[in-house]
């Protein structure tokens, strides 16, 4: 599915609530995965939304 040169802001403001708060719970998991706290998460964490919305 193409995605018609739509940015990743783009594409997170158009999502409704309940699709919000899936994302908001699967980065909240993603992060809890990582177990590290003096880890900087942010490339992994942006890597995981990448993959959720392409």
């Amino acid at each position: 599915m193409a995605s018609g040169g739509r940015t990743e802001k783009q594409v997170l403001e158009e999502l409704n609530e309940e699709e919000l708060a899936l994302l908001r719970r699967v980065l909240q998991i993603e992060r809890a995965k990582m177990h590290l706290s003096a880890y900087e998460a942010t490339d992994d964490l942006l890597a995981a939304v990448k993959e959720i919305i392409p």
